[in-house]
């Protein structure tokens, strides 16, 4: 009995003193943007009042507005994360697993030899010209040796903006280097390999570059990991993405008929969020989860969100079985391939935090024992005295500015130079 009335106490006293380091680093231990206090989307809105102009409508309202104007079709990427989100009827869905259900042949992106409409992270969308393949580039770029290959997600494709101001574009403008950007918004190594497997072997480019965002690309390969692309970890798979143009354009005649079906729903949807949703609630009540799970104490333990969140879940080895698979596909045509790391707002934004040193090391010391060379963006943000939120568009969660891409392609012309 005395036994148990003294563990008892030990554990009160154990828990008043971590439940009060929680709420001392809680107080203490500030970000430079909480986001218990406001979402991002709300200080996206104070960030914005002193710009000029601003585009503050929802995507799909966008869409639906711009699309006569300006001549614009419906974005196709294969992510998985962003075709699972609760499509109306799960339209979307079972549109993409019956096709790969009856081994129809999957592209990554689109449309083909068509524009689409930007996002308005920046403040305002710009309108993106899709080569022949369905990717971000111009037409121009075939018709001569490609020298740099660029692959990755959304920062190596180039959001929020255009065609302009992406790192391609600025290594064409600012070099006699040719360009072919074939970075695809939202996927991950898997989706990089299977670029590789598909277009990369066609051109031989002298040089690939994988651009590695710290912030989510282990979470989609993860994600990817349980999907048909898996199987291009096997030597000989190929979709011949590249010789199906009559298959492909067909597949996303498709996909934008679906698209089309199901917009005016996703309208209302964007309306009715609008109007309805209450976020001082969620506010209160996201603050007593955070205090209850020891999230902050967490966080400054572990030294970096992103690493905290990703390590119990990620399967490292997986991630560089196929960073060894691309190395090794562009060491068969003689090419060079670069491993570049990206570093994420939340980097920048945790004041208290330790740079996400914990995550990186072990990313650094997989490229380095497979012999690949390591670029680190956070380490010529700091060169450039850059490395701050400020970076990112409206100092916020999201994509890098274009003095940001500027900074990376510089150095991409310098390693080529």
């Amino acid at each position: 009995m005395r036994v148990t009335k003294i563990f008892f106490s030990l554990l009160l006293y154990l828990l008043i003193i971590v439940y009060s380091l929680e709420l001392l680093a809680t107080f203490t231990l500030k970000k430079k943007y909480d986001l218990t206090q406001h979402t991002l989307d709300e200080y996206r809105e104070m960030a914005i009042k002193n710009l000029p102009a601003y585009d503050n409508r929802a995507n799909y309202t966008a869409f639906y507005e711009e699309r006569e104007k300006n001549n614009i079709f419906p974005s196709f990427r294969l992510t998985f994360s962003h075709l699972h989100q609760g499509d109306w009827k799960n339209e979307i869905r079972n549109f993409l697993k019956k096709k790969i259900d009856n081994n129809n042949k999957i592209p990554f992106r689109g449309p083909i030899n068509k524009k689409s409409l930007g996002s308005n992270e920046e403040g305002f969308r710009e309108i993106i010209l899709n080569d022949k393949y369905g990717f971000k580039n111009k037409n121009k770029i075939y018709k001569k040796k490609i020298d740099v290959f660029l692959i990755g997600d959304s920062f190596a494709e180039g959001l929020p903006f255009g065609n302009d101001y992406t790192i391609g574009d600025v290594i064409l403008k600012s070099s006699n280097l040719n360009v072919a950007n074939y970075g695809i918004s939202g996927t991950g190594p898997l989706i990089a390999l299977g670029v590789i497997n598909e277009y990369g072997k066609e051109f031989k480019p002298h040089n690939v570059f994988y651009l590695f965002y710290e912030g989510n690309d282990l979470d989609d390969m993860m994600k990817e990991k349980h999907t048909f692309l898996k199987k291009y970890l096997n030597e000989n798979f190929t979709q011949d993405l590249i010789f199906s143009h009559n298959e492909v354009k067909a597949f996303l005649e498709e996909y934008e008929n679906i698209f089309n079906k199901i917009l005016p729903i996703k309208i209302g949807q964007e309306k009715e969020l609008k109007s309805k949703f209450k976020y001082k609630n969620l506010i209160v009540k996201e603050k007593i989860k955070n205090f209850f799970e020891l999230n902050t104490l967490k966080e400054l333990i572990f030294s970096s969100s992103v690493f905290y969140k990703s390590k119990s879940h990620v399967d490292f080895i997986f991630f560089e079985k196929i960073l060894l698979k691309i190395k090794n596909n562009v060491k068969r045509w003689g090419g060079s391939f670069y491993f570049v790391y990206l570093p994420s707002w939340d980097r920048y934004n945790n004041e208290y935090s330790f740079a996400n040193t914990s995550f990186k090391r072990k990313i650094k010391g997989i490229v380095e024992k497979n012999k690949i060379q390591f670029i680190d963006v956070d380490d010529l943000f700091e060169e450039n005295k850059v490395n701050d939120t400020k970076i990112f568009n409206l100092d916020l969660h999201g994509h890098y500015t274009k003095k940001g891409y500027e900074i990376i392609a510089k150095k991409i012309i310098s390693l080529l130079n």
